[in-house]
């Protein structure tokens, strides 16, 4: 018998996984199922817990006894992975990295040093701030073309130093260009970064590290060492090799090295951007108390977290961090010391009284990302990142590319040991304690006057994905039952019960507790003491725990993007509608249900520029990305109706398991072994192994009602949680919404990884840091892609393919925008004003608007819509008129969401007069149903950003602004047995109340 495309191929079974085909486990697993075919699965009440009412609630089994950790069983762990089940796509094995390419004819030319007698490097002030900027303009391009072929097209020293030269001679040729300027122009790239104020040896420092284990050592050690071998007892590894120069001189060249750059150089650096400093203020300008006491602008005291709870107004929206209680609940005095009475580590003010750290002048909070990549597609090769973010900033400049420092590049080809990584964190931390103290830069005010000021950066939060925050902050990991997750207690065996999701019954952990456990490992002396303290607690010692403020729990939030896309709505397609054969025919001549799901994403209409759109199934085991699975929940109950529906209606019944060969059969039976073995040992764990249910009643549930109801749920949460801007009464609803989610899967015997268990500590942290947006690491992922590109074609020094001009575009972009494009603009002030806007603040800055090159020149009277128009344009008007693409022919318009299909864009204008001109659109309003349709989202639609339409009716042309487009959408056709109708769903992150409040036009 052929397999159902999108199904899992068979899996070796283990014996009585289920119990004989006609024995009593067999008939009892029946019994089940008949009793689901009468339970109700209501889709207008999503937070209801009946399903829950009859499975036995568990005590708190926490107590106080601490136990050790027990070795990992892989089988049982293989439950969580997400790939189980699922056919693989095309495509090899991994295969092996090239090998590293040394370029001896390049090493040499870099090696020489970069001297020239006649370069007037030590004449004159040329260490000046960006002086290349008051020399003429033809010498500063020089500059910029040298710099780009360093960077981009890897030139070297020898071939800049002849074009700079070149450039030399053809500028003094113009007379146009003063004498004094050409003599003092530079002749090396070194002197011309200095210039341009892009050099980078202030900044960065490479170190080099043990090949065998990782320790440390700086320039300063390995130029005047006399030993090459590390240092570290019991290491014979090997620091560096010595390598003849063509000159006849000798050089050491490290084995290994990784970048270092400097925090505080690159705060400096910001701070004397034009406006810089103006824009890390503006977070305070929109704070106020009730009583008028602007309290930010003032050295006010710390607001402890449940004072701001007391006076927390639950249905005002908090967006920015500055809007959570984390952001004012910091002392700016704290010292991490010993208690000479307790003997723990504490951290002590040292201020009397207290102080507010952002309340300080320049209090800078910063967020550090870390990642491990692929630098290659081709093998594996993990090189690891680690990055701040200023979280001052507003938030839709605090992630540009230009914002953020790559403070560390760690070396592959495998992730660094937990020594290692703590060797090459130590100067990141031993600068992030400097800041803490506060360090003299110059601020570069408006008018642009250098003045001194004292800063203080503090490291607010580690915003990663679930591995790295375990990783950095010293955790067991994923696969300890006792400690896998860093926020609470529980057990990752209590995943197969709804008491790993029950919030009110979670233990959280006690970050004072932590850090002392933390110290402890580190005082200890052996190995075995070590390993036994770390079973217990599940944390080690790490470098960010020197931080002052800093504990790995409250530190270290959540990432949306991987828990919400690439964890939770990635298994809940694969795992528990693809993998057990949920989405399999129910009736032999019925449409198969895989084929209705992926026809509708055929026929669905996105905005051309979605280009990464929801995977299809039978698709599911290639690479998805994030951005997939997130569009992927804002439209899946969509799709997943069409596919499960039976007429107009989702009808009550099961999914019929198939023969016991089948591969459905048999996945859906070894998850219920797994699922099994899991509750054993969860109440073994608790001591009360009589509760364990039998093996035949841990079959998950094959109701179709209740997954449709389980996947508008999530939806459901998502779509509130994934805003920029929400309330914490919606906070609290999507929290609700995905613990009654969990809780019901794990009650219908429905396997959870821990993804799940880690999105029931989401409200804690949004409460503390608001929006999800403000933890995210979209940005970090895009700088990951960039990070990848410097050095992915196995040549040295990082030279890059010579046709890669979109490496050039990024890098012009990245030169040609923000504070610096506003400046030259003359437009500074304005441009201050509008980051503060609340339009700019929901929408980010917008770029203005460019029309299609592909147009033509018509008359408005000849269009026809020559009666639209504004009386003062209309006489003697003329029209560049655009036709949409279908890729861009539908949007929404105004707060009410309105959609409309796009006829034309027209770019309207008097002869004559360029001053009088406007650009509107001719659009067509989609039309409200005749007969109202009944969908199972109707209840939530509002939520959901879901609204019906008459099937291809339009309303009469009209002419509107082009300010008043407000969004985009994505479009269905869904054919019911009264009619046919459009549905249209919301893409954008801004709710519709927001939109509504939000008057205010874009800048």
């Amino acid at each position: 018998m052929d397999s159902i495309p999108g199904t899992p191929p068979d899996i070796d079974m283990i014996e009585n996984e289920l119990g004989n085909e006609n024995g009593p486990d067999q008939a009892e697993r029946w019994e089940v199922e008949e009793i689901e075919d009468f339970r109700e699965y209501a889709f207008d009440q999503l937070l209801g817990d009946e399903e829950n009412e009859g499975y036995h609630a568990i005590e708190n089994y926490g107590g106080n006894r601490i136990d050790v950790e027990q070795e990992d069983d892989m089988e049982e762990y293989g439950m969580f992975d997400e790939n189980l089940g699922i056919p693989r796509g095309e495509g090899g094995d991994d295969v092996e990295r090239p090998p590293f390419q040394f370029d001896e004819e390049e090493a040499l030319n870099q090696e020489q040093p970069d001297g020239d007698p006649d370069d007037p490097a030590n004449d004159g002030d040329i260490h000046r701030d960006s002086a290349a900027f008051n020399e003429h303009p033809l010498i500063r391009n020089a500059y910029i073309d040298a710099f780009i072929q360093k960077v981009v097209y890897g030139a070297t020293h020898r071939a800049l130093r002849h074009q700079l030269r070149a450039a030399h001679r053809t500028i003094a040729a113009n007379a146009e260009v003063p004498v004094e300027g050409v003599a003092k122009m530079a002749q090396t790239i070194k002197t011309a970064e200095l210039r341009l104020g892009v050099d980078t040896e202030s900044f960065i420092t490479t170190f080099t590290l043990c090949p065998s284990c990782g320790r440390r050592y700086s320039p300063e050690y390995i130029a005047t060492t006399n030993e090459a071998t590390c240092l570290n007892l019991g290491c014979e590894g090997v620091l560096f090799t010595i390598r003849r120069l063509a000159s006849g001189g000798r050089r050491r060249v490290s084995n290994l090295t990784y970048p270092f750059a400097s925090p505080i150089a690159w705060l400096k650096h910001m701070l004397r951007i034009p406006g810089m400093s103006t824009l890390i203020q503006t977070w305070r300008k929109d704070q106020g108390d009730d009583d008028g006491d602007d309290g930010d602008w003032n050295i006010t005291a710390p607001i402890p977290s449940d004072t701001w709870m007391h006076n927390l107004d639950v249905n005002r929206p908090i967006s920015d961090i500055s809007d959570g209680w984390g952001w004012r609940s910091t002392s700016a005095g704290l010292e991490r010391r010993q208690d000479p009475e307790t003997r723990y580590i504490v951290d002590m003010d040292v201020l009397n009284p207290p102080v507010r750290f952002v309340s300080l002048p320049y209090g800078i909070s910063l967020s550090m990302n870390t990642d491990w990549f692929q630098a290659n597609k081709q093998g594996c090769y993990s090189v690891g990142a680690c990055y701040l973010a200023v979280n001052n900033l507003p938030r839709h400049l605090r992630f540009l590319r230009q914002n953020i420092a790559l403070c560390i590049v760690m070396p592959g080809p495998k992730e660094p040991s937990h020594y290692a990584l703590d060797q090459m964190l130590e100067p990141l931390v031993d600068e992030l304690l400097q800041l803490k103290q506060g360090k003299w830069t110059q601020d570069l005010g408006n008018p642009p006057v250098y003045e001194e000021q004292l800063v203080h950066g503090e490291l607010s939060q580690h915003i990663a994905d679930l591995v790295a925050r375990i990783k950095m902050g010293g955790g067991a990991g994923l696969k300890s039952e006792l400690n896998f997750c860093l926020y609470c207690h529980s057990r990752l065996s209590s995943l197969s019960v709804p008491a790993g999701y029950m919030r009110d019954g979670f233990r959280f952990r006690d970050p004072q507790q932590t850090l002392n456990n933390a110290y402890r490992w580190r005082n200890l002396d052996s190995a075995d003491d070590r390993a036994h303290l770390f079973g217990q607690t599940g944390i080690r010692f790490t470098a960010l725990h020197r931080i002052p403020g800093w504990h790995t729990a409250s530190s270290s939030p959540p990432d949306a993007m991987h828990l919400l896309y690439l964890g939770g709505m990635n298994w809940i397609v694969k795992q528990i509608l693809v993998a057990p054969g949920i989405l399999n025919k129910r009736r032999q001549h019925d449409p198969d249900p895989q084929d209705l799901f992926n026809d509708c994403l055929d026929s669905m209409w996105v905005p051309k520029n979605f280009q990464r759109l929801p995977p299809k199934l039978g698709q599911t085991q290639a690479s998805t990305k994030a951005n997939q699975w997130k569009l992927t929940s804002r439209i899946l109950y969509i799709p997943l109706y069409l596919a499960l529906r039976d007429g107009d209606e989702i009808g009550a019944g099961n999914v019929p398991v198939g023969p016991r060969n089948s591969p459905a059969a048999k996945y859906w039976a070894y998850r219920a072994n797994l699922l099994h073995k899991q509750r054993v040992k969860y109440f073994t764990a608790i001591g009360q192994p009589d509760l364990c249910p039998p093996l035949a009643e841990c079959a998950s549930s094959r109701n179709i009602r209740f997954h449709y109801r389980q996947v508008l749920r999530f939806c459901l949460a998502v779509n509130t949680i994934d805003k920029r801007s929400i309330t914490p009464t919606e906070i609290g609803f999507a929290q609700q919404l995905l613990e009654a989610l969990c809780k019901s899967y794990v009650s219908n015997n429905v396997p959870l990884p821990p993804n799940f268990h880690y999105m029931m500590h989401l409200e804690e942290f949004m409460l503390k840091t608001a929006s999800v947006y403000n933890t995210h690491v979209w940005s970090m992922e895009r700088a990951n892609r960039i990070v990848s590109q410097i050095n992915n074609n196995g040549k040295s020094k990082g030279v890059l393919e010579e046709d890669d001009d979109s490496i050039i575009q990024e890098l012009l972009e990245a030169l040609d925008g923000g504070v610096e494009k506003a400046q030259q603009n003359g437009t500074l002030e304005q441009f201050i004003a509008q980051c503060q806007t609340a339009y700019t603040k929901l929408y980010g800055i917008q770029e203005s608007t460019r029309l299609s090159p592909q147009s033509r020149l018509t008359n408005l009277e000849e269009l026809g819509v020559y009666d639209l128009t504004p009386a003062s344009l209309a006489p003697a008007s003329f029209e560049t008129a655009t036709s949409p693409q279908l890729g861009y022919c539908y949007g929404y318009i105004d707060g009410q969401r309105d959609p409309v299909r796009i006829e034309q864009v027209l770019r309207i204008q008097i002869p004559g007069d360029p001053e009088l001109s406007c650009i509107c659109a001719v659009v067509r309003r989609f039309q409200a149903p005749q007969v109202e349709p009944r969908f199972p989202w109707d209840t939530w639609a509002g939520n959901l950003g879901a609204a019906s339409w008459e099937y291809n009716e339009l309303g009469d042309i009209e002419a509107i602004s082009h300010t008043r487009f407000s969004g985009a959408f994505a479009l269905f056709t869904i054919p019911m047995s009264y009619g046919q109708y459009w549905v249209t769903v919301a893409l954008d992150s801004i709710s519709l109340e927001q939109l509504q409040d939000n008057d205010e036009e874009p800048a």
